[in-house]
């Protein structure tokens, strides 16, 4: 009888993967056994079974460390075991579907939000978004900013149609916790940064908005003001704003000359911090 090489796969991926190791599975399933015996060669050495389950627990080992590296907060605040088991689960719900380790963490955010360690910690999943969010960005698609000297340099006839547009490697993270006060304490890397020991800072649960983006080789992000709060989703469209919208915008609430002073607040952070776009600006 012919073996189907998708079939062989399959019952491979299945067995690599699983939440028990290889020899429990073989030892009740002759079914299985009979598989592992005629997909793998054992020897003197390692029986089938026995080769089979170090390759199923390099498997997870290999992930699991890279996942312990992106969420390395997220662990920490966790510890080692109960990050350990929610790798396990996590795996089992959400198998690896891209061929590169890199994606292998991307939907743990959202697998966190509903895991059973989130039941005490509502914030751990917007904290593991976070940390993903850094990673993503880090390897984002490369822009110009703007700098302030361009600024400068343009007319002041010309300000009101300026463009504005924020770099592509950013994410705007909207919170239903503060995380940004969370992270900080969590810095081991920063001694001028305050600390506290795991699990004694519980983030408050007020909305928080979140700026992530690169500068040269460097994540950075921080929480916005309302005013950013607002402004950030409609700088991330690909047409951007016109300086002259935002001015009219932030007139609603206070009158002309604070509305054109904060405008040109807001632009010059953001340039200052290089999250704006060259190529926008030009335009």
């Amino acid at each position: 009888m012919s073996v189907r090489l998708a079939d062989t796969q399959a019952r491979f991926h299945a067995l690599v993967t699983a939440r028990e190791d290889v020899a429990a599975i073989a030892g009740r399933d002759t079914a299985a056994r009979g598989a592992v015996d005629a997909m793998v060669v054992g020897d003197e050495r390692l029986s089938a079974v026995e080769r089979l389950d170090l390759y199923a627990t390099m498997y997870f080992v290999r992930i699991h460390d890279v996942l312990r590296d992106e969420y390395a907060r997220t662990i920490a605040l966790l510890g080692g075991e109960a990050f350990h088991a929610l790798v396990t689960d996590y795996l089992q719900a959400c198998p690896p579907a891209h061929p590169s380790l890199r994606e292998a963490g991307a939907r743990l955010p959202g697998f966190v939000a509903g895991h059973a360690l989130a039941s005490d910690r509502p914030w751990l999943a917007e904290l593991a978004r976070l940390e993903r969010a850094r990673l993503e960005v880090f390897d984002g698609p490369d822009a110009t900013p703007v700098s302030l000297a361009a600024l400068r340099a343009i007319a002041p006839e010309r300000f009101g149609a300026l463009r504005l547009s924020l770099i592509p490697a950013h994410r705007v993270l909207a919170n239903r916790f503060t995380i940004a006060p969370l992270w900080r304490a969590q810095a081991p890397e920063d001694a001028a940064l305050p600390r506290e020991a795991p699990g004694t800072l519980q983030p408050r649960e007020a909305r928080e908005v979140l700026i992530v983006w690169r500068g040269d080789v460097d994540v950075f992000h921080r929480a916005a003001d309302d005013d950013e709060a607002r402004w950030f989703p409609r700088l991330a469209d690909s047409g951007g704003v016109a300086f002259e919208t935002l001015c009219a915008a932030l007139a609603e609430t206070r009158d002309d000359a604070a509305a054109a002073a904060r405008a040109f607040e807001l632009v010059a952070r953001w340039a200052g911090e290089g999250l704006l776009r060259a190529d926008a600006i030009a335009g």
